[in-house]
């Protein structure tokens, strides 16, 4: 069972950055959401988590681990906007799977939860690996391999 994730940020707020009506993502009659709150439900349940998912995974940390008291606002941001994204393709979906992009092309609109822009925000926030010290420890094969060259069949 999966761990449920702190919500960093609300569908209230998410909904301010998709400026996205039911009516455009309905594609019948209340189908697939009934009405405003079942619609906040699967921005809550499934949206936020995902593009929180997504950035943990982006930025190769797990925010909430890494900061119990709170996330910063700039990741709550984009969380908030990356999931706005998701809400969008659901209005590009609607409409179908190509766009016309000029008078004669046409194409599959991009569909990335994380954009360049949002990617560009996120870059100092990617954990970096640690670096290695050197050091004059050497394995038995190092030293025979290394220390004695006339024991190496290469240097003959």
């Amino acid at each position: 069972m999966k761990e449920k994730l702190t919500a960093w940020t609300t569908a209230t707020e998410v909904r301010k950055y998709a400026q996205v009506k039911l009516e455009s993502i309905n594609y019948d009659k209340n189908v697939p959401f009934a009405n405003d709150a079942a619609f906040e439900t699967f921005i809550t349940d499934t949206l936020i988590p995902r593009a929180q998912g997504h950035i943990n995974a982006f930025c190769k940390r797990d925010f909430d681990a890494d900061y119990p008291t709170g996330i910063p606002e700039a990741i709550e941001d984009v969380a908030a906007r990356a999931t706005a994204n998701m809400i969008q393709y659901l209005v590009m979906n609607k409409m179908g799977p190509l766009i016309r992009t000029g008078d004669y092309q046409i194409s599959i609109p991009n569909q990335s939860v994380l954009t360049k822009e949002l990617r560009d925000l996120l870059a100092s926030w990617v954990k970096r690996g640690g670096h290695v010290k050197a050091t004059d420890w050497k394995t038995k094969e190092i030293t025979d391999t290394w220390d004695y060259p006339e024991k190496d069949p290469f240097l003959v």
